[in-house]
This record gives structure tokens, sequence and C-alpha cells, in this order.
């Protein structure tokens, strides 16, 4: 079943969404959206789908984005736990 809600244009142009519709939609402050016109006269609003940019290095292609949460962390912790084993391995 479709989803209904009533948008409002506001005085400078501004679409404003209500705030209960953000919140299940997940979209935050600076989310940019995309409106779509069909042919038959339909508006779509959705959400701008990030294209990934690809940089080539050395013939390689590289996604160049922001990091996972978490992700830096997570690769000092097991660099740090890989450094401690090899530091702890018995002399010959």
């Amino acid at each position: 079943m479709t989803e209904v809600a009533e948008l409002l244009v506001d005085e400078t142009g501004c679409i404003r969404i209500p705030a209960d519709v953000q919140d299940r939609l997940g979209l935050e402050p600076g989310t940019a959206l995309v409106l779509e016109e069909g042919p038959d006269g339909e508006i779509r609003l959705r959400p701008k789908e990030e294209v990934p940019i690809l940089i080539d290095k050395d013939g390689i292609l590289v996604v160049r984005a922001e990091p996972l949460a978490g992700l830096a962390d997570a690769v000092r912790q097991h660099r740090d736990s890989r450094a401690v084993s090899l530091v702890e391995l018995p002399r010959l």
C-alpha cells in the first residue's frame, strides 16, 4: 500500500516534510532528494543515490568513498593484535 503525506511549500519555495515522515524514511538535514515527474504528471520524491567515484590507480579502479563507521578502529585493533603476536613469538 502506498503511503500518502501532505507536503507544504513555504514562502521561500522550500518543501516542508513532516517530522514523522522524515523519521520513518531516515531523512536527515542535508539529504539530497530527486524530484521526478512521470509522463502522466505523477510526481515522485526520492533520496538521491550516491554514485561512487572511481579512480584509476596504476590500472586498478579504486572506489573513493567515505570509510564505513568503525572501520578505521577495526583495522587499527587488528594491526595492533598482529604486532603484539609478532613481538611475542619465541626466539630461536
